[in-house]
C-alpha cells in the first residue's frame, strides 16, 4: 500500500520538527486562550455594547457554532490539499478576526467576527494532530503528542487570568489584539519550519456530502447551545437534535456510496480509533459541565473577581502539563489503555470531591484538590488517547481522522454544558421555588423571577435589598446553586465511570495498544514527509 505522504525519504530527528511543533502549540494555545478570556469578558460586553441576551449568547456560541460545522471539512481539506497549507491559511484567518474583534464596536460586527475566528479555528484544530503525525517518527510521536496535550490545558486555564489581567488594564478588545503578534510570529515561522504532507489519495470533495455533515453537525450543536435557555422538551430543541441525527445518517448513507467518500465510517469498526473517541467525548462531557458551573460558583457564591477565578484554575493547566509529560513515561510501561482508564479514573475521583465537600462555605482546599487532579487526569488520559487515534489510522485517513476527533471533543463539551447545566439549573430552580414560601417569603414579587432565574441575576438583585434581606437572599442562592453543583458532579461522575467500564471492554478485546499502533485492519507505518 503506498505511503499517505508525498515522501520519498524518512528524515531523522531534526530541529525544525521542534520548531514546527511549538508553531502547533502556539496555535493551541491561541484558540483556547481566547474562548476562556472571552467568558470574563462577557459582562463587560454587556455594559460597553449592550447586547441582549440571544446576542450576548451568540457572541460566545457563533464562535461555538462555525467551528462544529466545519472541523471535518477542515480535516478533509488539509488531506486534499496539503495539511501545512490549511493550518496557516486557518490560522491567518483566526489572526484577522482576532484584529477585528479588537476595532468593531456593536453587537453585530462582534458575531460576525467570532464566525470568522471559528472558521479559522476549524481548519487549524485537524491540521494539529495530523502535521505532528506526518512530522515525527513514531518513536517520538507521542512524545510530541504529549507536549501539544499538555499545552492544549495553558490556555484553557490561563485564559480567564489573562483576560481579567487584560480587563483591569486596557479596553475589552484587548481580549481579541493579544492574539494577533502571537498569530503572526506562528505564521512566519511556520511557514519555514513546516513540512507539507497530502494524502496520496484524496477525498472526494462532494458538494452534497460536505452541505450535509456540515448541516447535521450544526443542528446537532445548535440543539445543544439552545437546550439551556428553552428546556430539553421543547419543540425547537428536540426536533433540532432529531433533525442532525437524520442529516447526519443521511451523510454516511450518501458519503459511503463514493469510492473516495469525505469521511470513511469504516474507521468506526477500528476498535482503537472508537474507543479513543468515546472516551474523549465522556471526559469533555464531564469536564466542561462541571467547569462551565464552577466559575459561576467561585465568582457569585464565593464572590471573588474575574481575575480571582482565573487565579483559582490554574491548577488545572499546571497539572495538565505535568501529567501529559508523566503520560509518556508510564504508557511506556504499562501502555496506552491503562493510561487512559487511570486518567478517567482521577477525572471521575475529582468530580466525587466537588459532590462529596464543595459548599457555599466551604475553602478553596477541597476545590483546589478537585483542579488539581482534572489537570492531571486529563494529562494522563488525552494525550495516550490522541495517540491512539493518530497512531490508528492510515496516512491518508488521519486529517479526516484529526477532525473528527476535534468535533467529537467540542460536541462533548457542549452537550456537557447543556445536559450537566440543565440539571444543575432545575435543581437550583427547585429549591428557590420552595424558599419563596420560606426564608424569601419576604422577597418582593417584581424580584422573585430573576432569582429564581438564575445565580448570577439573584446575585445582582441581592445588591439592591436592605441589607438582612440581601444576606438571606445570597445564602438561599447559593445554597440552591451548591445543590445543582452536587447533582451536576454526581452526573459526571456516572457518565465517567460508565465510559471507563466501556472502555475497560475495548482494552480486554484489542491487543495491547502502543504508541507505534496500526491500523486493526491492515494499516501501514506513518512514513515522514521530505522538506518542501
Amino acid at each position: 500500500m503506498a505511503s499517505g505522504v508525498a515522501a520519498t525519504a524518512v528524515r531523522g530527528p531534526e530541529r525544525r520538527d521542534w520548531i514546527a511543533l511549538g508553531v502547533i502549540c502556539v496555535a493551541s494555545i491561541v484558540i483556547s486562550l481566547d474562548q476562556t478570556a472571552l467568558n470574563v469578558a462577557l459582562p463587560t460586553l454587556v455594559r460597553e455594547l449592550h447586547p441582549s441576551s440571544a446576542e450576548l449568547q451568540w457572541i460566545a456560541d457563533g464562535y461555538t457554532l462555525t467551528n462544529a460545522v466545519l472541523l471535518l471539512l477542515g480535516g478533509v481539506l488539509g488531506d486534499r490539499f496539503g495539511r501545512r497549507r490549511i493550518f496557516l491559511f486557518g490560522l491567518t484567518i483566526f489572526g484577522a478576526g482576532s484584529l477585528g474583534g479588537a476595532l468593531v464596536h456593536t453587537t453585530g460586527a462582534l458575531i460576525a467576527v467570532r464566525v470568522v475566528m471559528g472558521l479559522g479555528a476549524a481548519l487549524i484544530m485537524p491540521g494539529t494532530m495530523a502535521i505532528i503525525a506526518s512530522t515525527f517518527a513514531p518513536e517520538r510521536r507521542a512524545h510530541a503528542i504529549a507536549i501539544w496535550a499538555g499545552v492544549n490545558g495553558i490556555g484553557t486555564a490561563a485564559g480567564p487570568v489573562i483576560g481579567g489581567v487584560l480587563l483591569q488594564h486596557f479596553w475589552w478588545g484587548s481580549i481579541f489584539l493579544i492574539n494577533v503578534p502571537l498569530v503572526l510570529g506562528a505564521v512566519v515561522v511556520g511557514v519555514r519550519a513546516m513540512t507539507e504532507s497530502k494524502a496520496d489519495v484524496k477525498p472526494r470533495l462532494d458538494p452534497l456530502a460536505v452541505v450535509l455533515s456540515a448541516g447535521g453537525m450544526a443542528l446537532l450543536t445548535y440543539g445543544a447551545i439552545d437546550a439551556p435557555t428553552h428546556g430539553w422538551l421543547s419543540g425547537t430543541v428536540l426536533g433540532t437534535i432529531a433533525g442532525g441525527v437524520v442529516v447526519l445518517v443521511a451523510f454516511g448513507k450518501w458519503d459511503t456510496r463514493d469510492d473516495r467518500p469525505l469521511l470513511d465510517l469504516s474507521l468506526f469498526r477500528n476498535r482503537t480509533f472508537s474507543g479513543a473517541l468515546g472516551a474523549i467525548s465522556a471526559m469533555f462531557f464531564a469536564l466542561f459541565g462541571v467547569q462551565y458551573l464552577m466559575s459561576q460558583y467561585l465568582q457569585f457564591v464565593q464572590g471573588d473577581g474575574p481575575l480571582g477565578v482565573g487565579v483559582r484554575f490554574l491548577p488545572i493547566a499546571l497539572t495538565t502539563i505535568a501529567g501529559s509529560f508523566l503520560s509518556t513515561v508510564l504508557v511506556k510501561r504499562f501502555g496506552l489503555w491503562p493510561m487512559l482508564l487511570a486518567g478517567m479514573a482521577i477525572l471521575a475521583t475529582a468530580q466525587a470531591i466537588v459532590y462529596t465537600s464543595v459548599t457555599a462555605t466551604s475553602s478553596y482546599l477541597p476545590l483546589g484538590i478537585a483542579f488539581s487532579l482534572v489537570g492531571l487526569g486529563l494529562g494522563l488520559a488525552i494525550a495516550p488517547a490522541s495517540t491512539a487515534i493518530v497512531s490508528s489510522l492510515p496516512m491518508a485517513k488521519v486529517g479526516a481522522g484529526s477532525g473528527v476527533r476535534s468535533a467529537v471533543q467540542l460536541l462533548g463539551g457542549s452537550f456537557g454544558v447543556a445536559v450537566i447545566g440543565s440539571i444543575a439549573a432545575t435543581r437550583y430552580r427547585s429549591r428557590v421555588q420552595d424558599a419563596f414560601s420560606g426564608p424569601l417569603a419576604q422577597l418582593p414579587a417584581p424580584a422573585r423571577a430573576p432569582v429564581h432565574d438564575q445565580i448570577g441575576a439573584a446575585s445582582a438583585v441581592a445588591d439592591r435589598l436592605p441589607a438582612g434581606l440581601a444576606g438571606v437572599t445570597r445564602r438561599v442562592a447559593g445554597d440552591a446553586y451548591v445543590n445543582g453543583i452536587h447533582w451536576a458532579a454526581a452526573t459526571g461522575t456516572i457518565v465517567l465511570l460508565v465510559a471507563m467500564a466501556t472502555a475497560a471492554r475495548f482494552s480486554t478485546r484489542t491487543a495491547a495498544l502502543e504508541t507505534t499502533a496500526l491500523e486493526d485492519s491492515g494499516g501501514e507505518p506513518i512514513s515522514r514527509p521530505t522538506p518542501s
